[in-house]
């Protein structure tokens, strides 16, 4: 795993966990994708976090082509993305995930 995905995929873990601390009857499933998207020619990494129940995922993507940045992807389980936005990965909290999840995830609106 090359070390900016290993360090996004710990920094989301801990705030899906302070998340579920918080919140415990909205559950989530984190997937880390190294390889299905190079597969598929897109020279990306990603970490996906699915609520099933809701039907909503947030996907963060990490293009190869910028290790210092990445995409935050909005939308539901069958891939519809409601909005994106591009961030620096350094500057990244585990209190602004939690924001992120608590905004898509327990949101009427999202």
């Amino acid at each position: 795993m090359k070390p900016a995905l290993k360090a996004l995929s710990e920094l989301i873990a801990k705030a899906n966990d302070r998340f579920y601390a918080k919140h415990p009857k909205v559950h989530t499933v984190m997937g880390i994708m190294d390889k299905a998207l190079r597969n598929q020619g897109v020279a990306a990494d990603a970490i996906t976090l699915d609520c099933s129940a809701l039907d909503r995922k947030i996907v963060f993507l990490l293009p190869d082509s910028s290790p210092d940045r990445f995409t935050v992807a909005i939308g539901n389980k069958a891939g519809d993305i409601h909005s994106s936005s591009e961030h620096d990965r350094p500057e990244l909290t585990v209190s602004q995930i939690v924001s992120l999840l608590e905004t898509h995830l327990l949101s009427d609106n999202a």
